[in-house]
Parts: C-alpha cells; structure tokens; sequence
C-alpha cells in the first residue's frame, strides 16, 4: 500500500493519522511475526497516559515523548537507534494535566512539534521543536469548550498549506462534547475554535484521511456513547474550506468505540477503519468497516483483540505488504500482551498472536526504533515503564510489490 502521512511525524501515531488512499497492494502470502522484548524499566513519568515517536534531530532515529497528569511537562528521549533512549529532557510544555501527545510540524520549519491535549483545560498545547531535540513553551489555543480535550491529529483542513488542529472533546457532565477545529494562521498562530457535532457523545478518538478520493481531509470520530446508550463510529466529509459535512453515523460494538485508524486493509485504494471498543465483555473487540471509496462504509465486522484491549496500531509487521494491527491488551496484573492481527490482504484479519510486556500496556505507537527497516512497536507500561518490542520477524528478501 502506498499511503501519505500529511504533515505527522516520523511514526504512525494512534487516533491522529491524516492519510490519504494511494495505490492498491498486491498481498502476498502471510507470513509468521516475531518480536523480542527491550524494557525500559523506569520512564520519566509517573503514571504515564500518552507517548508518541518521531525523529526529534534529523539522525533517522526515533525518539520518544511521554505524558502524564503526574509530571505536567513534555518529558522527551533521544533514541540511541538499539531500541532504547537517554538525555530525557523536560524542555516543552504540555498543559496541566496532558492526556494525549503527538509530534508534527505544526509551523513548518522542517521540525517536529510536539501537540498534546490536556486533560483539566479546554486548551490544546504546541510546543515548538528546534530540531536539536528542546523545545519551547509554545502556545496554548483554547479550543472553544469549558471542558477537557481528548485526542488531536494535525492537517491542512482548509487548503491554504498551513497546518490545522482539530481533536475532540467528552464534554462536562450532561453535554454531549464534540469537535473543536483551530485553522492555523501561520506564525504559529490559530484562529477562534470553532465547534461541531461529533455525532455522538463522548468523543474519544479521532483519524484524519482523504476517505473520498477528493484531495479534501475527511474526518472519523470514535463516540464512545450516543443519545440512547451505544456509541458509534462517525464520518465527517471535508467540504476544502475547513468545515465539515453532517456526521454519518456507523455502528461499531455495542457499547463504546474508543479508539480508530486509518488503512487500506484490502488493497483496493480505498481508506477502511478499524475501531477499538470496550463493550464491557471477558473479550472486547476490535471492528473493522472497509471502505467504499466515496466516503461510505460497509457494516463492521468483529475480531477477537484479547482481553481489555487500550490501545490499537496499525503497520505492514510481517513485511508481507499488507496491513496488521496491534493492540495493547490491558490486564493486569500479569499476564499483559501486545497482541498482532495479521491482515489476510482481503480485508480480514486473523486470530491475535500474543507478545508479554510489562503490567497494562497502554499508548501504543509504532516506529523503526533500531533502524533495521522494520516496524516495531512502543507501550507504556506499569506506572512509569516504556516497553519496546523489536521486531525479529524475517522479512521477504524481494520487497512486496507496490
């Protein structure tokens, strides 16, 4: 497959990719994966909620940063390219009680920014990278709610090349929240918030990708409830000028879609979705509605994740050209897993193949921690650890057909 990742850094981040559909894959026969484990045993963070990956000082390394409502700061690794990291840094800030992080190029000077939600305040932070690997305390903008943010992806919304926020928000008590949209002005600066429905309530979640072949960001939105009870899995077409259509609404689990990314699952060009849910069962799921190609979905079909599934990532790990998924299965205290569902290339996925980490894996996010050309996967776990899993898999000696 052959997707672009708008204006997000180096690795895939969960709930905040912007893609857009590219050539269709040719899959090929399913291989085996493999990972090995290297643990950080104590990270910078106590009780860390959110981590992100991306090359912080242009080596072709991925570094790390970690947030959590205990230390409200940016705290941020270098990665030394074997799977580990040092020099942590708490240069940035991050809010007062930061949830969620991304790294992106919000200001375009070819470095990454760090973008994270607060969990307290209705403001998004962006803390401005140097390419050296600091940051600076950035700016604040308010997102136009009286409420906490979730999660944030970052894309041009309105055609203009500047670089745009938009992320969710659960709402206080009797609302239902909803999306908030800050158009950058360049200069590092953003426009007034403005909001709009997310289709549901309880926003969690949010991907951002051409999901109707018009060069125009689309949006999906995870509502984790809805007005009678379960929640559901939003679309919202991109009209080019920063505004939205009408949320179309698609049922995924029976109680709470939590998380969702973005890829093309069966080959044929078009964007599908894969949600995390918490329906509340021994076994939750994960539901996978592939796309038509004009902005439409067919009905969501299920796949077992493993039990408590928090998290959900999505790469090519057994270098078969075709897209898996990973999911970060909380449970505790032991034993905890990462689990793999290999992608069949049709669209379907098989049984979940469990990798042990640390206590409650959760955040997950995938980057070539080792620079070997192959994807492997980073956690928070415990209640300060990082978890890398390296990926060991053999890969095909002739690259997958593009």
């Amino acid at each position: 497959m052959k997707s672009v990742i708008l204006i997000v850094g180096l690795a895939l981040v969960v709930g905040a990719t912007a893609l857009l559909a590219g050539d269709a894959v040719v899959p090929q026969k399913s291989a085996a994966v493999s990972f090995r484990s290297v643990v950080t045993a104590n990270g910078p963070v106590l009780y860390p909620y959110s981590i992100a990956a991306g090359d912080l000082t242009h080596n072709g390394i991925p570094d790390l940063a970690v947030v959590g409502v205990e230390e409200p700061a940016l705290l941020h690794g270098l990665g030394k390219g074997n799977g580990r990291f040092d020099r942590w840094s708490d240069t940035g800030n991050a809010g007062d009680a930061p949830d969620f992080v991304i790294f992106a190029d919000v200001d375009l000077d070819g470095n990454l920014d760090a973008v994270s939600a607060d969990g307290d305040e209705p403001f998004v932070t962006v803390a401005f990278g140097d390419g050296k690997g600091n940051f600076n305390h950035g700016v604040q903008p308010r997102t136009g709610r009286g409420y906490d943010t979730q999660e944030v992806a970052v894309a041009d919304l309105n055609g203009d090349g500047i670089p745009d926020l938009v992320g969710t928000s659960i709402g206080a008590a009797g609302s239902p929240g909803g999306i908030f949209i800050l158009l950058g002005k360049g200069n590092r600066t953003f426009a007034k918030a403005v909001n709009i429905s997310s289709g549901g309530h309880k926003p969690n979640g949010i991907a951002v990708g051409d999901l109707n072949h018009d060069g125009i960001p689309d949006l999906v939105v995870a509502n984790s409830l809805s007005s009678s009870g379960p929640g559901n899995v939003a679309v919202l077409l991109g009209k080019g000028d920063g505004t939205f259509e009408k949320p179309v609404r698609y049922q995924a689990g029976v109680y709470s879609p939590w998380q969702v990314v973005l890829g093309d699952f069966n080959g044929d060009g078009n964007l599908d979705l894969a949600v995390l849910t918490i329906d509340g069962d021994d076994e939750d799921k994960i539901y996978v509605l592939l796309g038509n190609g004009d902005g439409t979905f067919g009905k969501a079909k299920a796949y077992r994740s493993g039990m408590y599934p928090g998290s959900i990532a999505v790469a090519d790990f057994n270098g078969d050209g075709i897209l898996d998924l990973a999911v970060a299965n909380v449970t505790g205290p032991k034993p905890s897993h990462i689990s793999i569902l290999l992608g069949n290339g049709n669209g379907t996925f098989q049984p979940p193949i469990a990798f042990p980490v640390g206590v409650n894996p959760a955040s997950l996010i995938t980057a070539d921690f080792n620079h070997d050309g192959k994807p492997d996967l980073a956690a928070l776990t415990g209640s300060s650890g990082i978890t890398v899993l390296l990926n060991t898999t053999p890969f095909p000696t002739q690259p997958a057909s593009h």
